[in-house]
């Protein structure tokens, strides 16, 4: 299942999975977010998984949108997965936010997760790593303006020093996706299969 980002729609991910999967080994979701007003842009309405009030790291941040969420994503998971595998959760930019949280903080069971030009969500309170936890593929631009490659750096350290696998790559542009990108997110989730 991969999120799209920020008042973006599932179509913005949609085209992905026959670059990232042209041998049809998974089945893709994209679901869309609801439509919400978003504080950081006016208040004005788009699709958000949750309420955004900054991107300085120093924000509030919408814990209980964060919950709510991640409730909702978790309910669809279960009911596409049903009995078969696990998922692999993932997502472009507040799409990756939410999988981080979905998949670390309200323990869903995913395969792994898939964070492309994100951040991590509640950063000081990363829940410790378990047996079960899933490995994080993290990929995000070198020039990325919106969310600084810092972004991944804090987060590749707090999450390793909480015992995820955490496999980071930089790419020569900015928030955005690249074919190099894609190339490798193929090359990690063929690992998995």
């Amino acid at each position: 299942m991969l999120l799209h980002g920020l008042g973006a729609s599932m179509e913005d991910l949609a085209g992905m999975a026959d670059m990232v999967d042209p041998e049809s080994r998974f089945r893709w979701l994209f679901p869309n977010a609801p439509v919400r007003p978003v504080h950081v842009n006016g208040d004005r309405p788009m699709r958000a998984w949750y309420d955004v009030y900054g991107f300085d790291g120093q924000s509030a941040e919408d814990t209980e949108g964060l919950q709510d969420m991640a409730s909702r994503l978790g309910a669809l998971l279960d009911h596409e997965a049903g009995s078969g595998p696990a998922v692999i959760l993932g997502g472009f930019s507040q799409g990756g936010a939410m999988s981080l949280y979905t998949a670390l903080h309200a323990g869903y069971a995913a395969r792994a997760v898939l964070a492309l030009s994100a951040y991590l969500p509640l950063r000081a309170r990363v829940p410790a790593a378990t047996p079960e936890s899933p490995p994080v593929f993290w990929a995000h631009g070198q020039q990325d303006a919106v969310l600084p490659i810092s972004y991944m750096e804090i987060a590749r350290q707090l999450l390793a020093a909480s015992g995820y696998a955490v496999s980071t790559h930089r790419y020569p542009m900015g928030h955005t996706l690249c074919e190099d990108e894609l190339l490798d997110l193929r090359s990690f989730l063929y690992t998995l299969d």
